[in-house]
């Protein structure tokens, strides 16, 4: 996965996601499944602990 995707997604650190845009589409596209598994986990666990509230 690309390293800004671990930065944002991985490490939550959301001050580098616009950064995000800069890439070139080359750049991402190889990390995109990975990213959007990791995503799927995120709001999994941020749907299931707001139904815990």
């Amino acid at each position: 996965m690309h390293q800004l995707f671990r930065l944002v997604l991985g490490q939550k650190d959301l001050s580098k996601a616009g950064d995000l845009f800069s890439l070139d589409d080359a750049e991402i596209e190889d990390s995109l499944t990975e990213a959007l598994e990791q995503i799927k986990v995120i709001s999994s666990s941020l749907s299931s602990s707001s139904e815990e509230q």
